[in-house]
Protein backbone atom coordinates (compact mmCIF):
# COMPACT_ATOMS: atom_id res chain seq x y z
CA UNK A 1 0.00 0.00 0.00
CA UNK A 2 2.69 2.51 0.99
CA UNK A 3 4.87 1.32 -1.90
CA UNK A 4 2.18 2.20 -4.43
CA UNK A 5 1.64 5.57 -2.73
CA UNK A 6 5.31 6.44 -3.03
CA UNK A 7 5.42 5.11 -6.59
CA UNK A 8 2.52 7.38 -7.54
CA UNK A 9 4.22 10.31 -5.87
CA UNK A 10 7.47 9.46 -7.67
CA UNK A 11 5.68 9.46 -11.02
CA UNK A 12 4.29 12.88 -10.20
CA UNK A 13 7.75 14.15 -9.29
CA UNK A 14 9.23 12.82 -12.50
CA UNK A 15 6.49 14.60 -14.42
CA UNK A 16 7.00 17.81 -12.47
CA UNK A 17 10.73 17.72 -13.09
CA UNK A 18 10.19 17.27 -16.82
CA UNK A 19 7.26 19.63 -17.28
CA UNK A 20 7.92 22.89 -18.98
CA UNK A 21 11.05 24.88 -19.45
CA UNK A 22 12.94 26.71 -16.79
CA UNK A 23 12.01 30.35 -16.73
CA UNK A 24 8.89 29.72 -18.81
CA UNK A 25 6.26 32.40 -18.56
CA UNK A 26 3.12 31.38 -16.77
CA UNK A 27 -0.28 32.60 -17.85
CA UNK A 28 -3.42 31.52 -16.05
CA UNK A 29 -5.32 28.70 -17.67
CA UNK A 30 -8.03 29.97 -19.97
CA UNK A 31 -11.30 30.16 -18.01
CA UNK A 32 -13.11 28.14 -20.68
CA UNK A 33 -10.62 25.30 -20.11
CA UNK A 34 -10.47 25.75 -16.32
CA UNK A 35 -14.17 25.10 -15.96
CA UNK A 36 -14.11 21.92 -18.07
CA UNK A 37 -14.28 18.54 -16.43
CA UNK A 38 -11.21 16.39 -16.96
CA UNK A 39 -13.25 13.78 -18.82
CA UNK A 40 -14.24 16.37 -21.46
CA UNK A 41 -10.78 17.67 -22.37
CA UNK A 42 -9.61 17.71 -25.96
CA UNK A 43 -5.95 17.42 -26.91
CA UNK A 44 -5.90 21.22 -27.44
CA UNK A 45 -7.39 21.76 -23.97
CA UNK A 46 -4.72 19.55 -22.39
CA UNK A 47 -1.98 21.45 -24.22
CA UNK A 48 -3.43 24.81 -23.17
CA UNK A 49 -3.69 23.77 -19.52
CA UNK A 50 -0.19 22.29 -19.50
CA UNK A 51 1.30 25.36 -21.15
CA UNK A 52 -0.17 27.55 -18.41
CA UNK A 53 0.95 25.21 -15.62
CA UNK A 54 4.50 24.53 -16.80
CA UNK A 55 6.30 27.27 -14.91
CA UNK A 56 4.18 26.86 -11.78
CA UNK A 57 4.91 23.15 -11.37
CA UNK A 58 8.50 23.10 -12.58
CA UNK A 59 10.79 21.52 -10.01
CA UNK A 60 14.41 22.40 -9.67
CA UNK A 61 16.87 19.56 -10.26
CA UNK A 62 17.72 19.74 -6.59
CA UNK A 63 14.08 19.33 -5.49
CA UNK A 64 13.54 16.37 -7.82
CA UNK A 65 16.81 14.69 -6.83
CA UNK A 66 16.22 15.26 -3.13
CA UNK A 67 12.82 13.60 -3.46
CA UNK A 68 14.37 10.71 -5.38
CA UNK A 69 17.01 10.35 -2.68
CA UNK A 70 14.38 10.29 0.03
CA UNK A 71 12.27 7.66 -1.71
CA UNK A 72 15.03 5.50 -3.21
CA UNK A 73 17.60 5.48 -0.40
CA UNK A 74 15.96 2.61 1.55
CA UNK A 75 15.77 0.47 -1.60
CA UNK A 76 19.35 1.08 -2.74
CA UNK A 77 20.85 1.04 0.75
CA UNK A 78 22.55 4.42 0.39
CA UNK A 79 21.99 7.62 2.36
CA UNK A 80 19.56 10.11 0.84
CA UNK A 81 22.35 12.66 0.32
CA UNK A 82 24.39 10.19 -1.73
CA UNK A 83 21.43 9.28 -3.95
CA UNK A 84 20.62 12.99 -4.32
CA UNK A 85 24.20 13.85 -5.32
CA UNK A 86 24.31 11.02 -7.88
CA UNK A 87 21.00 12.19 -9.29
CA UNK A 88 22.23 15.77 -9.56
CA UNK A 89 25.36 14.60 -11.40
CA UNK A 90 23.29 12.47 -13.76
CA UNK A 91 20.80 15.28 -14.28
CA UNK A 92 23.62 17.64 -15.27
CA UNK A 93 24.95 15.11 -17.80
CA UNK A 94 21.50 14.47 -19.25
CA UNK A 95 20.43 18.13 -19.40
CA UNK A 96 22.03 18.62 -22.80
CA UNK A 97 20.47 15.41 -24.13
CA UNK A 98 16.87 16.30 -23.29
CA UNK A 99 14.79 17.69 -26.08
CA UNK A 100 12.39 20.53 -25.44
CA UNK A 101 9.07 18.73 -25.63
CA UNK A 102 5.79 19.63 -24.00
CA UNK A 103 4.87 17.18 -21.28
CA UNK A 104 1.28 16.09 -20.84
CA UNK A 105 0.52 17.38 -17.35
CA UNK A 106 -2.97 15.93 -17.23
CA UNK A 107 -3.67 12.34 -16.26
CA UNK A 108 -3.85 9.90 -19.18
CA UNK A 109 -7.08 9.88 -21.17
CA UNK A 110 -8.15 6.52 -19.73
CA UNK A 111 -7.82 7.92 -16.17
CA UNK A 112 -9.79 11.05 -17.05
CA UNK A 113 -12.72 9.00 -18.37
CA UNK A 114 -15.60 9.44 -15.95
CA UNK A 115 -13.70 12.10 -13.97
CA UNK A 116 -15.95 15.03 -13.08
CA UNK A 117 -13.26 17.18 -11.42
CA UNK A 118 -12.57 20.40 -13.27
CA UNK A 119 -9.23 21.48 -14.66
CA UNK A 120 -9.19 24.23 -11.99
CA UNK A 121 -9.65 21.65 -9.20
CA UNK A 122 -6.90 19.48 -10.65
CA UNK A 123 -4.55 22.46 -10.98
CA UNK A 124 -5.05 23.37 -7.31
CA UNK A 125 -4.23 19.77 -6.37
CA UNK A 126 -1.17 19.60 -8.62
CA UNK A 127 0.15 22.89 -7.26
CA UNK A 128 -0.31 21.62 -3.68
CA UNK A 129 1.63 18.46 -4.55
CA UNK A 130 4.36 20.58 -6.13
CA UNK A 131 4.69 22.66 -2.96
CA UNK A 132 4.80 19.50 -0.86
CA UNK A 133 7.67 18.09 -2.93
CA UNK A 134 9.56 21.39 -2.92
CA UNK A 135 9.40 21.42 0.89
CA UNK A 136 10.99 17.97 1.26
CA UNK A 137 14.55 17.50 2.42
CA UNK A 138 16.61 14.39 3.08
CA UNK A 139 15.53 14.79 6.72
CA UNK A 140 11.82 14.61 5.83
CA UNK A 141 9.66 11.62 6.67
CA UNK A 142 8.14 9.73 3.74
CA UNK A 143 4.93 9.48 5.74
CA UNK A 144 4.39 13.18 4.98
CA UNK A 145 3.46 12.11 1.43
CA UNK A 146 0.91 9.49 2.43
CA UNK A 147 -2.08 11.70 3.15
CA UNK A 148 -3.97 13.40 0.36
CA UNK A 149 -3.49 17.16 0.73
CA UNK A 150 -6.73 19.00 1.52
CA UNK A 151 -6.41 20.74 -1.87
CA UNK A 152 -6.75 17.32 -3.55
CA UNK A 153 -9.85 16.11 -1.72
CA UNK A 154 -12.27 17.23 -4.47
CA UNK A 155 -10.24 15.43 -7.14
CA UNK A 156 -9.89 12.34 -4.92
CA UNK A 157 -13.65 12.26 -4.36
CA UNK A 158 -14.61 12.89 -7.99
CA UNK A 159 -11.78 10.92 -9.61
CA UNK A 160 -10.54 8.09 -7.38
CA UNK A 161 -8.73 6.62 -10.39
CA UNK A 162 -6.47 9.70 -10.35
CA UNK A 163 -5.98 10.30 -6.63
CA UNK A 164 -6.30 7.25 -4.41
CA UNK A 165 -8.07 8.90 -1.47
CA UNK A 166 -8.02 5.80 0.71
CA UNK A 167 -4.24 5.47 0.42
CA UNK A 168 -3.12 9.04 -0.01
CA UNK A 169 -0.69 9.79 -2.76
CA UNK A 170 -0.10 12.20 -5.51
CA UNK A 171 -2.18 12.95 -8.55
CA UNK A 172 -1.71 10.07 -10.90
CA UNK A 173 -1.34 7.53 -8.08
CA UNK A 174 -3.41 4.47 -8.71
CA UNK A 175 -4.96 2.07 -6.29
CA UNK A 176 -3.36 -1.39 -6.44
Amino acid sequence: MKHSTHLGALLTVLFLAACGGEGADSAPTDSAVSSKQLRDLTADDVQSACDSLAARVKLSKEDACEYLGLVASPAVGQPCGTVKDECLSAADEEADEQDDHAADCMPPTEHRAGCSATVAEYEVCLLAQTQRVRALTCDSELSSLEAVPPECEAVARKCPQIVAADEGGAPGAESP
